[in-house]
């Protein structure tokens, strides 16, 4: 008599996978103020491209012990790469040293990066990679929209046939 079967599993995922998409849009990718980020500068040591896409870069200073990154979602990743792979140019980052993440089976703490200049020169503001984030976000919370828009219009489909089906 348990009528709880596979299509009732993929109805529960997607409202879970719904509310948590919707969740995250709102709690994830809080920048801290300017003010409140710290600034390294230097020139880069080793750079390495990352990702599925090759869409992410992560970079260390020379004699600094801090590992970083720039992800694309800050876009325009090929003017970052460009500047941070400049010979003996001078970086300058500001980063939320309160916050960083561990790829799984990696070795080194990562920082993301929130402004990049390179020998003075603005490559990507703090205010137009905030803006890049916050637009990710937003995404997020349509998306979320969506999954929990499809168990509604299956059940909707289910409750008309069923009355159809009456007739």
């Amino acid at each position: 008599m348990n009528r709880f079967n596979g299509f009732h599993l993929v109805l529960l995922g997607s409202v879970i996978l719904g509310f948590a998409m919707i969740i995250l849009s709102f709690t994830n990718g809080a920048v801290l103020p300017k003010s409140e980020l710290t600034q390294l500068n230097g020139q880069i040591e080793w750079l390495e491209v990352k990702g599925r896409y090759n869409d992410t870069l992560a970079f260390k200073f020379k004699g600094i012990d801090t590992y970083l990154v720039y992800s694309s979602i800050g876009g325009h990743i090929s003017e970052v790469h460009s500047a941070l792979t400049t010979p003996g140019a001078t970086i300058s980052v500001l980063y939320d040293h309160t916050s960083s993440h561990t790829p799984p089976f990696g070795s080194h703490s990562y920082f993301t990066i929130y402004e990049l200049t390179k020998d003075g020169v603005t490559v990507r503001s703090y205010e137009s990679i905030v803006a890049a984030y916050a637009e990710n976000n937003g995404l997020g919370f349509w998306v979320g929209l969506a999954f929990l828009s499809i168990p509604v219009i299956f059940i909707v489909l289910i409750v008309r046939y069923s009355r159809n089906r009456r007739l």
